[in-house]
């Protein structure tokens, strides 16, 4: 592959990802408000209840070998079939076991329902494991077009029963039906895409070979969705359940653009930094360039979601959903380096240093966990300023290993992406401020601020010839050409 022929799939790819991940996204977020609507928050609560056994079993299910077989150059048939086979034997597995300890969980959370729903939901693994294998080559190959045309439909689908089933009374079980759904045409759809099919062989070699791999990508992912489920524990836990209600839905609304993001990043740089792994030098290119460019489009972002948070949340959710505010902008401040922290820790999966690259989440785990525990100590605000600041320990564990892998490091980083940052805030304190002396209704303020704060950080960066304004301006005016053509 050429470097040319490189760089305009990376670009196809961010494009296709992001059209994926925001259609997606935006095909949720209006069936669920439709399904507000017809069920009872009860209903969302139990499915959210059992959400946790479902996120690590199919975590387990994944077991790392995706990002293996991506990472893997040279990848033979008997590596895919091997993993294809694997995967399925431990989706059905982890089924049984979800079945067996569905009465268990039941009495622990004191809802009978819980087991039924839980044995029907746990279906769920089964489908996904169908989907793994045909979703990593079609990343390894960048073909996201496809990826993104899948998901779409599927989501649709899936969102459309899922209302109609709620239409008919059928309460919690229309969420049940709506995952099951879109998991299952999402299979089938990746299937007719696809033209992989499985050979009938397993070769322990290749599964030996591709688990010192993925192993270790599997533990990372484990300490990270157990990371992700213990804030909301211990706000559970140690405050009150309308404390977790406002963090709760000030996460929901946080992750739409930093997931969004991260997972569009994550899904592209990974493979294309993966076939850049034999020339640092280049990949070091590559990953600066990504770092400046994906933090001069999130710190603004961000920093906007910082000052508009007030009318946003009760435009969306109404005044009740007010305390949510100050959560959600520290969530928001957290946000920032999100994005920045998954490209760093692409690095090390790309190289091949999964060993490298469990040590180093894991670290930054157990630290946050420690931080964030501290900050709890003193309430449940100073807790969420230490989840906030525990972005920026992780920025700054990332850029000193970055800098021993690739010779990228922290201080370089900061000074590539230092100006961004500053003239985001910069806009989002006068954008914040003259808000306040305008008295408008929330619609109008939140027009108004976004627009203001486009222009003015936009306008800046465009006249101070921000390299990465100059990039963007660029590929948008090259593609506006090829349309007028």
């Amino acid at each position: 592959m050429t470097k040319q022929s490189l760089k305009e799939k990376t670009i196809s790819g961010m494009l296709w990802s992001a059209f994926q991940r925001f259609g997606t996204m935006s095909i949720s977020f209006t069936s669920n408000l439709v399904l507000a609507r017809l069920l009872l928050p009860e209903d969302f609560g139990c499915i959210g209840m059992l959400m946790v056994f479902i996120a690590i079993s199919n975590t387990f299910i994944d077991g790392g070998f995706a990002s293996a077989i991506i990472q893997k150059q040279g990848v033979t048939q008997v590596d895919i079939s091997t993993v294809f086979y694997w995967n399925l034997f431990l989706a059905v597995l982890l089924f049984g076991g979800l079945y067996i300890i569905a009465p268990f969980i039941a009495n622990f959370y004191k809802i009978s329902l819980l087991q039924e729903v839980l044995r029907v939901q746990g279906f769920v693994l089964i489908t996904n494991a169908f989907c793994v294998i045909q979703n990593a080559l079609l990343i390894k190959k960048l073909q996201f077009k496809i990826l993104a045309k899948v998901n779409l439909l599927a989501t649709l689908i899936g969102a459309v029963v899922g209302i109609i089933f709620a239409y008919m009374n059928y309460g919690v079980w229309s969420l049940v039906i709506k995952m099951l759904v879109i998991s299952c045409m999402t299979s089938i759809l990746l299937w007719f895409c696809g033209k992989w099919r499985p050979s009938l062989c397993f070769g322990w070699s290749s599964f030996k070979s591709l688990f010192n791999y993925g192993g270790l990508i599997l533990s990372a992912n484990l300490v990270e969705t157990l990371y992700t489920h213990i804030q909301a524990l211990l706000i559970g836990r140690y405050f009150s359940s309308r404390d977790l209600g406002f963090y709760t839905q000030a996460k929901q609304l946080e992750e739409i653009p930093t997931s969004s993001l991260s997972q569009i990043v994550n899904q592209v740089t990974f493979p294309v930094f993966s076939q850049l792994q034999g020339d640092v030098d280049k990949l070091k290119m590559g990953v600066k360039k990504n770092v400046k460019m994906i933090t001069f489009l999130t710190f603004p972002l961000m920093s906007l979601l910082i000052v508009i948070a007030r009318p946003l949340i009760v435009f969306l959710y109404s005044s009740k959903w007010e305390e949510s505010v100050p959560y959600f902008q520290l969530l928001c401040i957290f946000g920032m380096v999100y994005t920045l922290n998954t490209v760093n820790t692409n690095v090390y999966k790309s190289i091949g240093k999964s060993k490298l690259f469990f040590f180093v989440q894991a670290g930054k785990r157990v630290l946050s966990i420690l931080f964030i525990v501290a900050g709890m100590q003193f309430g449940i605000m100073q807790m969420m300023w230490a989840v906030a600041l525990s972005g920026y320990l992780h920025f700054l564990i990332n850029g000193i290993i970055s800098g021993r892998v690739i010779q990228y490091g922290f201080w370089e980083q900061v000074k590539d992406i230092l100006s961004s940052y500053l003239l985001a805030i910069g806009v989002g304190v006068i954008t914040y401020w003259g808000g306040l002396f305008l008295e408008l209704d929330n619609i109008l303020l939140l027009l108004i601020q976004v627009l203001i704060y486009g222009i003015v950080y936009f306008g800046i960066a465009y006249l101070l010839k921000f390299e990465s304004a100059i990039s963007f301006y660029n590929i948008i005016r090259t593609n506006l050409l090829q349309v007028n053509r």
